[in-house]
């Protein structure tokens, strides 16, 4: 029988890698247009530094909290961290691709 944590750990790295897909897109090839609060009015390659920067960060505290997962197991406390983690990271990200620090 495969071991449940084995499991989870296996589908968090594969969502985190979906993140960090997305976030490479965004951030390193200028498709500040997948974003779904892009803004067209703002700059895109300020939405493609700030908001595919955080994408990325997103995605390797999901891979991370995968590989943790699977080699110890799960706590609940750390998904809680994730998830608080990624709330935050997700509102910057809405806010970066709405405009927020980019010069008028």
């Amino acid at each position: 029988m495969v071991d449940p944590n084995l499991v989870s750990g296996t589908v968090w790295i594969v969502c985190g890698l979906a993140i960090l897909g997305l976030g490479y897109l965004i951030a390193f090839r200028g498709r500040a247009d997948l974003h779904a609060n892009y803004d067209e009015s703002v700059d895109p390659a300020h939405v493609s530094r700030w908001a595919g920067g955080t994408a990325l960060l997103m995605g390797l505290l999901v891979v991370a909290y995968g590989v943790r997962e699977t080699i110890y197991g799960f706590q609940p406390r750390l998904l809680a961290g994730l998830i608080v983690a990624l709330l935050v990271l997700s509102y910057l990200s809405k806010l970066f691709a709405g405009g927020l620090g980019a010069g008028e």
